[in-house]
């Protein structure tokens, strides 16, 4: 039964042809309908939509189906939504469910029957296999069970299973096997609860933990939908780099309607301030935010063939990022800062929202820049952590004593093969991988970036991203406080007292001069930022430092 309601939400499981299913109703209320989880999330204030169609409780769009030795317990409609829109039509579908009773060789089971909302086969679109209705049937015996599918068709004929529908049928059969061997959480238990605290940084890195925390799931997907018809052709046929540009275009798609639609509940429609994308690469996300009516800009320290097509010169720009706090130190013992280069120093105009994207070394730095740049109100962000790095730039792999309140690892007590058994190995790298592992590196990575904003004062989010990443993590700063902030010009942007904002100033130096330690200190981080950066400019056309060499982005300063 956790497979079903797995699946009953989820039937991309079955189908690369879905993205998701909307709930409509359930009537167990086991399952959230769409607008419930704006609600729970507080994406609506103003209660039901009065655009939304009311369910009728007492009786589903179509009548019951009976069947001798069962009895009905539940029935769920929803809404299944493909991913390419402009072929595949939605579908609605009722889902009944029932429970074996009364049978003399059965000891239990479950029936869980789907019927399309259709009137004849040629409604039924492609994703869905053309028949009236299908069922699974699930009967366990004292000395075993069975699972079986089963279907209604439209027309009796000699070939009732056709081959594609066959495949199909076994298709079905395997994934709920597949599933049912590792079941999922229950719902209610995979989500965390909405609350108005911060995330603390002993948060769980866990998929099941992290997914749609911030915004539900049919927003960003809709969304991305629409940027997708839109952009996605077009980029992919103006693409120059030698990189696979379907997975850079679909990535950055997926954060420009993650971002759009977080905007949305942020700013009004007039008063949004701007955004700066740190790190930006090959540009595609500023155009994409650009062609969507948000000004901002983005830089990096390497120009990228794309910036040439995209159109946009006047919003990206190449330049080194050598942070204020390391600018201060160079200068006040007398050192040269990359003379002849263009220089940014990490701070940004108050109110502008920093896009980290994969920014490697300027990912611990997202939260620091994003405090001095406006101590009285630190900047809102996004952080998308991928390699790890120390403060001074040079890699450098976290643990969990490198942040505070560190939780204790479900695999604590387990112990690596003496004889490094390959199965175990296999075990750990794919709990890693799917950040089940929290003392993974990207796991201690992405809550170090969580500790760093919390000891600066950051309300911080996390929320797994959907993208095609394994690095898919996202990181938010200070937006509730940003929603809550009065819309008048005058008080947008409302600085603390002096004595808070000097709390500030204290908190970041004394970060800084901690996390900076293991480099030798401050000054001697900001030397090993600067050779680092020098090196970029020094390197340029050898191997892995271009795109060319198909290193993708590499020293992101």
């Amino acid at each position: 039964m956790q497979v079903t309601d797995l699946l009953l939400e989820n039937p991309n499981l079955n189908s690369t042809h879905l993205f998701r299913a909307d709930i409509l109703y359930d009537s167990a209320h086991v399952l959230k309908t769409t607008l419930e989880k704006e609600v729970q999330l507080q994406w609506r204030e103003d209660g039901p939509a009065t655009e939304r169609v009311v369910v009728d409780t007492e009786s589903p769009p179509m009548s019951i189906p009976r069947f001798d030795g069962f009895e009905h317990r539940r029935w769920v409609l929803r809404k299944l939504i493909p991913r390419k829109p402009q072929l595949d039509h939605p579908l609605e579908q009722v889902c009944h469910i029932y429970e074996i009773l009364n049978s003399s060789r059965w000891k239990a089971g479950h029936l869980v029957v789907y019927t399309p909302v259709v009137e004849s086969e040629s409604d039924v679109p492609w994703y869905h296999p053309p028949v009236k209705a299908l069922a699974y049937l699930y009967q366990q015996e004292e000395t075993g069970a069975s699972l079986s599918v089963h279907f209604l068709p439209f027309y009796t004929s000699p070939d009732l299973v056709a081959s594609r529908l066959h495949r199909t049928l076994i298709s079905l059969l395997r994934t709920l096997i597949r599933l049912a061997k590792h079941p999922a959480p229950e719902p209610s238990a995979s989500k965390r609860e909405t609350t108005d605290s911060v995330w603390p940084s002993a948060l769980t890195t866990a998929p099941s933990a992290l997914k749609d925390t911030i915004l539900p799931q049919h927003i960003v997907q809709d969304t991305y939908s629409r940027l997708k018809q839109t952009y996605a052709s077009d980029l992919m046929g103006r693409w120059v780099e030698k990189t696979e540009p379907s997975k850079h275009v679909f990535e950055d798609l997926s954060i420009a309607a993650f971002l759009i639609e977080i905007w949305s509940r942020m700013y009004t429609k007039d008063d949004f301030p701007g955004f700066v994308d740190i790190a930006c690469g090959n540009g595609v996300l500023v155009y994409i935010l650009i062609q969507e009516g948000y000004h901002g800009s983005g830089f990096d320290a390497r120009r990228r063939k794309t910036w040439d097509v995209l159109g946009i010169d006047e919003c990206l720009e190449e330049k080194i990022c050598i942070p204020q706090p390391f600018m201060d130190a160079l200068q006040a013992s007398g050192e040269q800062v990359l003379p002849g280069t263009t220089v940014h120093s990490g701070i940004f105009k108050p109110g502008t929202f920093i896009i980290s994207n994969h920014a490697d070394e300027l990912t611990p730095w997202t939260p620091i820049l994003a405090a001095v740049s406006c101590p009285g109100s630190p900047l809102p962000f996004l952080a998308i952590p991928c390699c790890s790095h120390a403060m001074s730039g040079a890699k450098h792999r976290y643990s969990a004593k490198d942040f505070q309140s560190a939780p204790t690892s479900v695999n604590d007590g387990e112990q690596q093969s003496a004889t490094g058994d390959l199965k175990a190995l296999r075990a750990a790298k794919a709990r890693a991988a799917t950040h089940a592992d929290e003392k993974s590196m990207y796991a201690c990575l992405t809550r170090k970036v969580v500790a760093i904003a919390e000891e600066v004062g950051f309300d911080v989010e996390m929320t797994l991203m959907r993208i095609p990443s394994t690095r898919n993590i996202g990181i938010v700063g200070n937006r509730k406080k940003v929603s809550m902030r009065p819309r008048t010009l005058d008080s947008k942007f409302q600085t603390l007292s002096v004595a808070g904002t000097e709390k500030h100033v204290i908190a970041v130096d004394q970060l800084l001069e901690r996390e900076c330690t293991i480099s030798g200190g401050v000054l001697a981080a900001a030397k090993t930022w600067v050779e680092r950066a020098q090196k970029i400019q020094t390197g340029r056309g050898r191997g892995k430092v271009n795109l060319g060499g198909g290193g993708g982005k590499r020293m992101q300063t």
